[in-house]
């Protein structure tokens, strides 16, 4: 959390110094460091392009799409299966007391049902530029994410710099990197390369995409006993997503959003949040689709 906190204090004193006025980069993450100590799971609303906000200016995203949850039950006249002491998170037994110790005959044993359900999630970006070119990089930002549902919610901070690239290309990229805070014993961080080529006469529209590297802080669903008996051991975990998504600014409007941007994201491998889901049993891979309108300030 210490470093959110400097994050938002070296943005504010920074972007005084040019002469900004831009006490809301320092003081909005205060309103939802709540948020900050609820989730670990990795985040599907990225929208990054790769382009670099000039110093002062801000844009704000939220974002709208679905997200699939799982559960695990078993079948009517069973329970959980006791394994290898502990819970099973894939089997299930009959409903009925084998007494104390006695093992369960393996024939008696039955896969526990996996079932998903689509659900809306939501996000909230906040992006401020906070230098311009400096030596190689074409400019720097900072910004905060929230997001919802994860696990239940997930809080980002990160930086993100500019990549040298020739005019004649018309294209922009980057590089981040950031981190998630987490729920338990560590926290999430995440390495993110995004580049998009323009489009339209003046280039004000855009298709993009991204690849983003996340070492996953540890999930509960991970810690079995430990959770129980409250050790705060690291079961840290990764996962890869590939985003291909468009930037289209609109036309400027009263209180409608500056640019839409809609985009697709495929995240590997899937993350069990809960308790009592076998990761072996869910999918591979996952497919979102999520849309994110924008104004700049």
């Amino acid at each position: 959390m210490d470093g959110s906190l400097g994050l938002s204090y070296f943005a504010y004193t920074h972007t005084r110094r040019r002469g900004h006025d831009l006490k809301r980069a320092a003081l909005v993450p205060y309103l939802f460091l709540l948020f900050s100590l609820t989730g670990c799971l990795y985040t599907t609303h990225h929208f990054n392009s790769g382009r670099i906000l000039e110093p002062g200016k801000t844009a704000v995203t939220f974002g709208v799409g679905r997200s699939k949850i799982y559960q695990s039950d078993c079948p009517d006249g069973y329970y959980r299966a006791f394994e290898d002491s502990r819970i099973s998170d894939s089997r299930c037994q009959p409903d009925r007391s084998y007494g104390g110790t006695t093992p369960v005959p393996e024939s008696q044993l039955v896969p526990a049902e996996i079932t998903s359900l689509s659900i809306p999630k939501f996000s909230l970006d906040y992006r401020l530029g906070v230098r311009g070119a400096w030596g190689p990089l074409t400019g720097v930002e900072m910004g905060w994410h929230l997001e919802a549902v994860t696990n239940p919610a997930t809080a980002e901070f990160d930086l993100e710099f500019g990549l040298p690239i020739p005019k004649r290309f018309h294209a922009q990229h980057s590089l981040s990197a950031g981190w998630g805070i987490g729920m338990w014993a560590d926290n999430s961080w995440f390495f993110e390369y995004a580049a998009s080529r323009n489009l339209g006469n003046r280039g004000q529209h855009a298709i993009y995409g991204n690849y983003r590297y996340t070492i996953l802080a540890t999930q509960p669903a991970d810690l079995e006993n430990s959770f129980r008996d409250w050790k705060f051991v690291s079961n840290l975990g990764h996962a890869h997503q590939l985003a291909l998504g468009t930037f289209i600014r609109w036309p400027e409007m009263f209180l409608l959003p500056d640019y839409v941007t809609p985009e697709a994201v495929v995240t590997f491998p899937v993350v069990a949040p809960f308790f009592n889901i076998d990761p072996s049993l869910i999918e591979s891979y996952v497919l979102n689709f999520n849309i994110g309108f924008g104004w700049n300030f």
